[in-house]
């Protein structure tokens, strides 16, 4: 079952300016606070909390634009789904634009640094739980002249004993050109297993084809031949130890009833909806220091192989990441 959005951007403003009231202010603003960087092919939001999606008062919402544009978000759209959680023994945290950071981090304000490299930015977000067990840093490489973004999750154990039962989840929200497209969130969707089982690659995408039983202007559109082919996806290193295209809920432990279905040799699938990818790892036991890292990336590209291709090269630079 689809999670249902709301648009932000429709409330009238006289409700806004209740909410605002009735919220913290600090809140409001560090749920959506970040930086947003700008390249030949990618314009992102990078959240202070390790997620995509900033609401910037000169640029508006961005969280993963290709080609750079608001008419071509394709993360901070609707409900802003980009998100991780972390369970270790009875304790718990988590952080998605919409939902804030909850748990051990709930009272938590990150470090920030970002440093400007020769061809682009590296930028570092670390949190410490509130019970003093984690130390979370999420290091983001953004490469001004690549189509994609990647992103590794360091997780160090800086409290005096063993944590049990360690366990990660990953959301991922796409929603490929949502304001191109006005409502509508159906994406072609699929798990790149069988053309790269090694790459753990999900993939939403879309093409004229996605339009063929309408008519033209439909969705805003004044013909299908104006809608190229364009695949989003993201990839993980590290193998999930389950995976969902459909919702699954990553405020707890767990992928329930998962819905599954894998791109084809020829690049097609028949899975057509509003899907959010959730992966899962189960990591076991942290001994005090110990560190185990996840290497995550976003990509682009104009055909799968084109995405493929991206998502190779960026894993490549990312086990240099330290």
């Amino acid at each position: 079952m689809s999670k249902s959005r709301i648009y932000r951007k429709v409330l009238p403003a006289f409700f806004i300016i209740v909410i605002l009231a009735v919220l913290p202010i600090r809140v409001a603003y560090t749920q959506y606070e970040g930086n947003v960087f700008s390249g030949t092919y990618l314009r992102v939001g990078l959240n202070d909390y390790g997620v995509l999606g900033v609401l910037s008062e000169e640029e508006g919402d961005v969280g993963f634009q290709y080609p750079i544009g608001y008419e071509f978000e394709s993360l901070a759209t609707g409900w802003w789904g980009d998100g991780w959680s972390i369970f270790y023994g009875e304790n718990e945290a988590g952080f998605s634009p919409d939902d804030g950071p909850w748990g051990t981090i709930e009272e938590i304000s990150p470090v920030v640094r970002v440093d400007a490299v020769k061809d682009g930015y590296i930028k570092t977000c670390i949190l410490t739980t509130s019970d003093e067990q984690l130390q979370l840093t999420f290091k983001f490489r953004f490469i001004n002249d690549k189509k994609y973004l990647i992103l590794v999750m360091f997780i160090k154990n800086i409290g005096s004993t063993t944590i049990q039962n360690l366990e990660v989840k990953k959301i991922v929200d796409w929603d490929v050109w949502c304001p191109y497209l006005g409502y509508e969130y159906d994406n072609f969707w699929g798990m790149d297993n069988i053309r790269r089982p090694n790459m753990n690659l999900a993939v939403a995408f879309l093409n004229s084809s996605a339009f063929g039983g309408g008519e033209d202007g439909d969705f805003g559109i004044e013909s299908t031949d104006m809608l190229k082919p364009v695949y989003m996806g993201f990839a993980s290193r590290e193998k999930p130890t389950d995976y969902d295209l459909d919702w699954d809920d990553y405020q707890y432990r767990g992928i329930y009833a998962p819905y599954k279905v894998s791109i084809s040799y020829k690049g097609t699938t028949s899975a057509y909806f509003d899907g959010c990818l959730v992966y899962q790892w189960l990591l076991g036991t942290l001994k005090p220091g110990e560190t185990k890292v996840l290497h995550f990336v976003y990509a682009a590209g104009d055909s799968l192989d084109e995405l493929e291709k991206n998502v190779a090269q960026a894993f490549k630079m990312a086990v240099t990441i330290r």
